[in-house]
């Protein structure tokens, strides 16, 4: 495990305290909790940066989904995107951590969001990671939904590579609308960091048709190995067992 103490490397704009606390102490505590209920484990953790900046981009399940990428990309002191409305939706200490904890930079669905969209490149380039789920709200039947149009001008604004994330089990852990249960079994798969210039080469409609497939594949292998891990009790059957399709281009 990477050292704690290496702030500058991490994340040279927040205090010691704050990078022992949030990125040290607070993820080794969620990951611990998610190995004990969900037997949670991430794959590819090789795969994150240890330098230089990049554009985490996942799938949305569940509420779990933010913690358990977070633990992924704890060594680099991360902020994440999020919608505005999701702080009413979490419980208050859930929303406390993510505003004051981690800075969350909170978009406003309604409309054109330039600071949001600033705040992020910035953190994009000083060299850091930010995280956001481009679906825009929770899948509700665990499939990946079309992403926004609004994370294109993030890829494109900010110069920084992607790196896919796809998470799975987190729905049947926690599905929208319902309590935490532990009938569930949760897995991260990492990608490879996909070039800025790859995907500003095929255009906003294919890069992001391309990054919905691959986190989509990176979706379907965790959740092909969760089954077989738990000898097909996990996940429970449903539309997300259908892999996503891509169309071919026009």
């Amino acid at each position: 495990m990477l050292s704690l103490f290496q702030f500058r490397r991490r994340n040279s704009d927040r205090s010691w305290f704050a990078m022992i606390l949030w990125w040290g102490i607070v993820p080794w505590s969620v990951g611990t909790i998610g190995r004990l209920l969900w037997g949670y484990r991430t794959v590819g953790i090789q795969r994150v940066p240890r330098t230089g900046p990049a554009l985490v981009i996942a799938n949305h399940q569940s509420h779990l989904d933010p913690m358990f990428v977070g633990v992924a990309v704890r060594d680099r002191g991360f902020r994440a995107l999020a919608r505005r409305t999701l702080m009413q939706d979490l419980p208050r200490f859930i929303a406390w951590c993510m505003r004051v904890g981690y800075q969350t930079i909170q978009l406003d669905q309604d409309g054109p969001d330039p600071a949001s969209l600033k705040a992020s490149v910035h953190e994009l380039k000083s060299g850091r990671l930010s995280v956001i789920f481009p679906e825009g709200e929770r899948s509700k039947d665990g499939t990946v939904q079309p992403f926004q149009r609004g994370v294109w001008l993030l890829i494109k604004r900010s110069g920084a590579p992607v790196l896919p994330m796809g998470v799975e089990g987190t729905l049947d852990a926690w599905p929208s609308g319902g309590r935490p249960t532990r009938h569930a079994r949760a897995l991260l798969h990492i990608g490879e960091l996909i070039p800025h210039q790859t995907l500003i080469d095929m255009g906003p409609d294919e890069g992001l048709s391309y990054l919905r497939q691959v986190i989509d594949d990176l979706r379907m292998e965790a959740r092909a190995d969760i089954r077989r891990r738990s000898r097909g009790r996990y996940p429970r059957p449903g539309p997300a067992d259908q892999p996503l399709q891509m169309e071919p281009p026009a």
